[in-house]
């Protein structure tokens, strides 16, 4: 999958849906409107087990920070550290939640309401059983597939349609293995991986925000209600920007 037909894809994946436009629209008369080039990037994961496979979303968020020279300061408000950078006048948010993954979305709430962001434009890292390790989804909304960080955030923010970028991690070969399984660290082969993988990783994540803070394309006709889509993925095929 060359670039463009990455960017189309994710165009056509998060194109706003008519609840999201309500959602926009739905702020109050007497506060400040939300800006819409305003986006927060969360790292889920259980925050006592850093390496650990459930923790890749804050692995992934730590890369983007280092990558753009930044140090994540704790807030006590949101209880999570978070650093801001400017991206093609994007203003990004990194919100690294520290909480176990359960409680993540209570962290992803208070932010939003702290920054003044939109559901519509929040992004979830996180770890995903059922892709293999090496490859990764961009998703919208959707079922949080039995993920508890996704669930939280979900149901605490009443919104189902929170993107997310799936970090595949694989499953291990018995179910009653699998808490185990992404609590314990990457063993080094996975971590070789992980790393190789790291800059198509971001390049896809600054590539979500751009779509994102598009405008809506207004000359285009409305087209019917689609089943959920999303984008599959390999870090091999994608090149970077």
């Amino acid at each position: 999958m060359n670039s463009g037909s990455l960017r189309s894809s994710l165009r056509r994946l998060f194109s706003l849906t008519s609840s999201e436009t309500t959602l926009v629209n739905s702020v109050k008369s007497d506060t400040p409107p939300v800006p819409n080039n305003r986006v927060l990037i969360v790292g889920l994961g259980n925050y006592p087990a850093p390496r650990s496979r459930h923790s890749v979303g804050q692995h992934l968020l730590q890369c983007i920070a280092e990558k753009n020279s930044l140090q994540l300061s704790y807030k006590r408000s949101c209880k999570a550290h978070l650093a801001t950078f400017t991206h093609n006048d994007c203003e990004v948010y990194l919100l690294k939640p520290k909480q176990f993954m359960n409680l993540n979305g209570k962290s992803v709430a208070k932010a939003l309401s702290t920054l003044q962001i939109n559901p519509c434009n929040v992004l979830l890292l996180h770890d995903e059983l059922d892709l293999p390790l090496g490859k990764f989804k961009v998703k919208h909304g959707g079922s949080a597939n039995g993920h508890n960080g996704v669930i939280d955030t979900q149901e605490r923010l009443k919104y189902s349609g929170v993107k997310r970028l799936r970090i595949g991690i694989g499953r291990p070969d018995s179910k009653e293995d699998v808490m185990d399984y992404v609590l314990a660290d990457f063993n080094r082969n996975e971590r070789n991986l992980l790393t190789a993988m790291q800059n198509s990783l971001v390049d896809t994540v600054y590539q979500t925000i751009a779509i994102m803070v598009s405008p809506p394309d207004t000359n285009k006709p409305k087209a019917p209600p689609k089943k959920e889509k999303s984008t599959v993925c390999d870090s091999a095929l994608i090149p970077l920007l």
